[in-house]
C-alpha cells in the first residue's frame, strides 16, 4: 500500500469531514455487504446508488442519524476501500 490512501486523504480539502464520512460509510458498506451475504448474494459488487439508497432508507424509515452524504462521498469511500483491498464495488 505504501501510504497511497493517506496521500489521497491528505490531498482532499476538509480532510476531517472526509475522514468522518469515509469511516461512517465503511461501516455501513460493511453492513450492506453482510446483509447481501445473508440473502445469498455473496461477493456481489456494490454500487454507489445501492449504498445511497440504503442510507436514505436508514435515515427515513429507521430514523437513524445519517450525516449529509452525497454520492460523490460514497464513490470516494469506495475508492479508498478498494485501494486498501477491503471492498469491491461495481
Amino acid at each position: 500500500m505504501q501510504g497511497s490512501a493517506s496521500k489521497v486523504i491528505r490531498a482532499v480539502a476538509d480532510a476531517e469531514s472526509t475522514l468522518m464520512k469515509t469511516s461512517f460509510l465503511s461501516y455501513y458498506i460493511s453492513m450492506y455487504n453482510t446483509v447481501n451475504e445473508n440473502l445469498g448474494y455473496k461477493d456481489a459488487p456494490v454500487t454507489v446508488d445501492e449504498i445511497y439508497d440504503f442510507l436514505q432508507d436508514l435515515k427515513h424509515e429507521a430514523g437513524e442519524h445519517v450525516p449529509d452524504i452525497e454520492k460523490e462521498d460514497i464513490a470516494f469511500s469506495f475508492h479508498i476501500l478498494n485501494m486498501l483491498g477491503v471492498c469491491k464495488s461495481a
